[in-house]
């Protein structure tokens, strides 16, 4: 068995809460959502448009109009070199601005400083340059469209990232200047015919890097030629680290409030109902509240995607308005939205919404008033109990707190476990190993005739009325056959006897997915993946454990934008969430 195929919560008897009903509306089309997109940011898209046009028509005036001995504007201000760097400068901020658009298209808020900068600066160059005045009409118009809309750029640029951009910039001047100064002043006589001081070397390296040039150098060797071309590429990539600095998408590292943590908790008590609910409260969630602060979302930001845990929790009639102000903060922040594990009930909400939805996988939850029925009626089960009961094991159900000897002996259980091949600590849906974290909820041990520990689970809370559940189940690597049968078995047998009706084994990952004839083609992928990926993990085998036990299954799916590749970038996303090994060798 394998406790990363399980989601996590306790369950506690008690009556049933309404869940929110949502009316049935139509999903949304491609061409639909790429209108309602463009009717909401058409002034985003003409300044990125404008941007965009302006930088391509710097580029190619600059590259398809020769040299002019006579300039016809500064002609007696400016000589020929500052007439030439302004035709360089037109060509560096048209990439510049052909670069900086499709961050304006993102509403970046440091990308609109920057091509507002750009644009004036190109304007200048093309002014500079006399007798094609008239192009520096473009970014001329390109800065008015800026300043116009300038509210619209709403997406932060981390400011730390920002600050080691600059940082990074000023470092990387600062060694090319150092490694051109010196480059020049070691260079024989040979290479250029000229014998350089380091007051020349330096002025030679800053007219390099200023792009005046030095035309009067000719290279004489294969090292002159080569040294000039690493100037260049040293160039190049101290601005590519600046601007990769600069444009970042925002590296949120916001922790949850203990206020905010309590306010969700108060919103899980009275609106939860999910055996995923209780990991809405782990130190790795942020949290996004209604204005009323009636309803909540539990979220984390990986590699730009804002991963719900689980559909809003709240009041009904808030859900789908703290769904859409979720969205619209995410567009804010630069950030996708996807929601991991929703409930079929508010497929149709997310589709009002624009989003998408995919299934991916089927809950198993056991009816326990059945439970003793299925066991007597399964030859199988009935011969594990049997067998297990005859040779003396028995299941003992601690409640915190646990002492010491306890944990030591169930961790010395979990280290074991976590040497089977495939077996490591997850994540954001999941529990980990951690003794403060097993001190909160009752552990079921089983125990050999010699006392020994053999496998144990943790049960966690469901906010599903008369719903248990549990998260980590782990055995020693011999163990006899039927272990965690038997484990289960009487588990949910006495959790029976305390008064509960269901108890939720988990989401088994692709079951039922893409089956149907007129399931969607993500689907039918996904079913095709999962077929495909058995060496790295049965899941048909994870379906048919549970299956055994004769549960209802539910639906889950996953919520997303931006079609196939918002779902690549998402599936990406999740995976780096729910990976704590991945996690921590990024940390």
């Amino acid at each position: 068995m394998d406790d990363t195929d399980y989601p996590s919560s306790e369950a506690q008897p008690g009556t049933e809460q309404p869940r929110a009903v949502v009316l049935p509306g139509p999903s949304a089309g491609r061409w639909q959502r790429f209108s309602t997109a463009f009717r909401r940011d058409w002034p985003t898209w003409l300044v990125a448009g404008a941007t965009l046009a302006n930088g391509l028509l710097g580029i190619i005036s600059v590259l398809g109009v020769r040299f002019r001995d006579r300039p016809a504007l500064f002609n007696v201000p400016l000589p020929f070199g500052l007439y030439h760097w302004s035709r360089s400068l037109s060509l560096v901020f048209g990439f510049a601005l052909v670069y900086l658009s499709f961050h304006l298209f993102q509403r970046q808020r440091a990308a609109w400083g920057l091509a507002l900068g750009g644009a004036i600066m190109a304007a200048a160059a093309h002014l500079g340059r006399g007798y094609l005045w008239y192009v520096a009409l473009g970014p001329m118009t390109a800065a008015v469209l800026l300043l116009v809309f300038r509210q619209r750029f709403t997406v932060r640029s981390e400011p730390r990232s920002i600050a080691q951009g600059v940082g990074m910039m000023l470092l990387s001047l600062l060694l090319a200047l150092a490694y051109g100064t010196f480059g020049f002043w070691l260079l024989d006589t040979a290479d250029f015919g000229l014998q350089f001081n380091l007051a020349d070397a330096l002025l030679r390296t800053l007219r390099e890097f200023s792009l005046v040039g030095n035309t009067d150098l000719v290279a004489h060797t294969r090292h002159a030629r080569w040294f000039l071309d690493s100037l260049d590429l040293l160039g190049l990539v101290a601005g590519g680290v600046a601007f990769y600095s600069l444009f970042r998408p925002v590296a949120y590292r916001q922790r949850a409030l203990p206020q905010q943590r309590e306010l969700m908790k108060r919103i899980l008590e009275q609106y939860g109902g999910t055996s995923l609910d209780y990991f809405k409260l782990w130190p790795d969630k942020s949290y996004f509240f209604s204005a009323d602060q009636t309803c909540g979302i539990a979220y984390r930001t990986v590699g730009g995607v804002a991963l719900a845990l689980g559909d809003p929790v709240g009041a009904p009639e808030q859900l789908e308005e703290t769904m859409h102000a979720f969205l619209g903060y995410c567009r804010d922040n630069g950030w996708a939205v996807a929601v991991h594990q929703a409930l079929p009930d508010l497929l149709p909400m997310y589709h009002r919404l624009g989003l998408q939805s995919l299934k991916i996988g089927e809950e198993a939850v056991v009816c326990l008033e059945r439970l003793a029925n299925t066991v007597e009626h399964s030859k199988h089960l009935r011969h594990v109990r049997n067998r297990f009961e005859k040779e003396g094991y028995t299941l003992v159900r601690y409640v915190p707190p646990h002492s010491r000897a306890l944990l030591s002996e169930v961790k010395e259980v979990s280290d074991e476990w976590l040497q089977i091949p495939g077996r490591h600590e997850r994540s954001f849906s999941l529990g980990y190993f951690d003794p403060g974290y097993l001190n909160q909820f009752p552990l079921a041990v089983l125990r050999e005739p010699s006392g020994r520990i053999v496998a144990f689970a943790n049960e966690v809370r469901s906010y599903r009325p008369g719903e248990a559940t549990i998260d980590l189940m782990r055995h020693r690597l011999m163990v006899p056959n039927g272990t965690m049968d038997y484990l289960f078995i009487t588990l949910m047998l006495s959790l029976k006897q305390l008064g509960y009706r269901t108890f939720n084994l988990g989401m088994a990952p692709y079951a039922g997915v893409g089956d149907e004839p007129g399931a969607p083609l993500e689907e039918h992928a996904a079913h095709e993946l999962a077929e495909h990926l058995t060496r790295f993990g049965s899941y048909k085998g994870i379906r048919e454990y549970k299956a055994k036990f004769e549960p209802e299954w539910e639906d889950r799916f996953l919520i997303y934008q931006g079609g196939p590749l918002g779902l690549a970038r998402t599936a990406v996303a999740l995976v780096q969430a729910t990976d704590r090994q991945v996690r921590s060798e990024r940390q």
